[in-house]
């Protein structure tokens, strides 16, 4: 079976590709056959009629010396006396199509259309070849063949009908999306199309005709692939990267946000050249949208808010993304280092302030996949797999350590520990201090052997160093009572040492680890 791909021909202009093709074949009996060489007869109405060349085949026919009129009778005659006990069985599978004398007739106006061709075709490609053409065609003659289909008038609109039931468009391959599932995609196979080959056809009961009047054919197709193949959509749908944070320490509010920010991107497409912004997605960052309050970072300080963890969302989706070779258009710190992914790999959002936005520049769709457990939050990113088998791993360098500003020491005037201190000289710590760094992060890539063949830098942050804050108690020991002992000689180690277990953590370079959580 031979294969094409294209889509079926519209049997119109078939039939006037393959009728043109035949009157061409045509055109040369009129040049030859009723060409006006070195005589002429006289008709009964006194008209000059052409005489045919010696030494002139049409069809294994031999019509040379005769006036053109004799000649066509003659051609006509034998084509009906065969057309009496023709038969002709067409076959397709379990189809059969069967005709015989009473369906078609011997055309008789070859000798018209022929003269209509040679007053458009008359030339050849030039003046002197169409002159040694004819000084050939006299000298040596010439053998010719009509085709079968245009001496028997008829079989053109019956073998477009066998068509019309034959033919079959080509069925692509199909993706389904169902991202809810462990194996997300559902993959249809593609369907091949069939179109029947009129012109192996014709050639096959040509060349049986030569030889008999009853004539069977096993009706040749051409077989049309699908656009778009099964193993064309299973490479589109490779797994690129998997990123996941863990939120086994989170509060109830805060992981239910992660989770449900992250749930916006479940069994999202983005196409070729589409922007995705976080915030557009994900919000209105509300409780009227559902999200519920937990705890936030703000102006430097952790404090509670409407769509606490919701960065955590944004982070994971990031990571997953910068593995997958997508361009990130906008990402941006915290003020505060978080712990659930290194140094320069974080990317909050806030609306109206901040937001993450991606843009596919490959050629192919990508699909992204979300899932959540009671210990962890993940993506996937699924498209065509990178140039060369590459694949990406991304890392965190501090380059340089900003010591920590020490304590603030603040007077509770207004209470609001007085849980924890009440009198003067009692002290209670609600924040450490930070640690500032300077960071790089980078983009690692790998060639299918493991090989490291380039590294990219992709951004550089600075995260400015944090105060400490103490509280002390605002009222007078009253007399008789003594004021709680705060451990001075601890608070000062805490005070003064630097936080070198905070530092190691942060500079761990790792790949998808899945690191405790600590902040938004």
């Amino acid at each position: 079976m031979k294969n094409k791909k294209s889509k079926t021909l519209n049997y119109n202009e078939n039939f006037e590709r393959k009728s043109k093709y035949l009157l061409l074949s045509i055109s040369l009996i009129v040049v030859v056959c009723i060409l006006i060489v070195g005589g002429a007869i006289v008709g009964e109405s006194g008209d000059v009629e052409r005489v045919v060349l010696n030494n002139t085949n049409v069809n294994g026919l031999n019509v040379g010396g005769l006036s053109e009129s004799n000649a066509n009778l003659m051609l006509k005659q034998h084509y009906e006396k065969r057309l009496e006990d023709f038969n002709l069985k067409l076959t397709y599978k379990d189809k059969v199509w069967e005709f015989n004398n009473e369906d078609f007739v011997v055309s008789s106006n070859i000798h018209t259309i022929a003269e209509e061709i040679q007053l458009r075709d008359k030339k050849l490609a030039n003046k002197e070849a169409e002159k040694k053409y004819i000084k050939d065609m006299v000298e040596k003659g010439e053998s010719l063949n009509v085709a079968f289909n245009y001496i028997f008038v008829g079989i053109d609109s019956k073998v477009n009908e066998i068509a019309k039931v034959i033919n079959s468009e080509p069925v692509n391959s199909k993706i389904n999306f169902l991202a809810e599932k462990n194996k997300p995609f559902d993959i249809t196979d593609d369907i091949c199309g069939v179109q029947v080959d009129v012109d192996k056809l014709y050639a096959e009961i040509e060349k049986q005709f030569n030889n008999s009047n009853n004539i069977e054919v096993e009706i040749p197709i051409i077989e049309i692939k699908a656009d778009v193949t099964k193993a064309d959509n299973l490479n589109k749908t490779k797994l690129i990267s998997t990123f996941e944070t863990n939120v086994a320490d989170s509060t109830g509010n805060r992981k239910y946000n992660v989770k449900k920010a992250l749930s916006k991107f479940n069994g999202l497409v983005v196409m070729p050249n589409e922007e995705i912004s976080f915030n557009k997605l994900t919000g209105p960052q509300t409780l009227e949208n559902g999200y519920k309050v937990a705890t936030i970072i703000l102006n430097g300080k952790f404090v509670d808010g409407v769509g606490g963890g919701i960065c955590q969302a944004s982070t994971t989706l990031y990571n997953a993304l910068i593995r997958s070779n997508v361009k990130i258009n906008e990402v941006n710190k915290h003020t505060l280092p978080v712990k659930y992914v290194p140094l320069a790999l974080d990317a909050m959002v806030s609306e109206g302030i901040s937001d993450l936005k991606f843009q596919n520049t490959s050629e192919y769709p990508i699909y992204i996949q979300t899932y959540s457990t009671p210990e962890r939050v993940g993506v996937k990113i699924y498209s065509h797999e990178l140039e060369n088998g590459t694949t990406i791993k991304a890392r965190s360098k501090i380059i340089k350590v900003l010591p920590h500003l020490g304590d603030e020491i603040k007077v509770d005037v207004n209470k609001q520990y007085q849980d924890k201190v009440l009198f003067k000289g009692e002290q209670y710590r609600v924040l450490w201090p930070r640690e500032g760094y300077v960071v790089e992060s980078y983009l690692d890539y790998y060639d299918k052997n493991g090989k490291l063949i380039k590294e990219e830098l992709i951004r550089k942050e600075t995260y400015k160093p944090q105060k400490g804050l103490i509280v002390e108690g605002a009222e007078p020991v009253p007399n008789g009572l003594d004021k709680i002992e705060t451990d001075v000689k601890k608070l000062e180690q805490a005070e003064n040492a630097p936080n070198v277990s905070e530092t190691e953590a942060y500079n761990m370079a790792y790949e998808n680890a899945i690191p405790v959580n600590y902040c938004p």
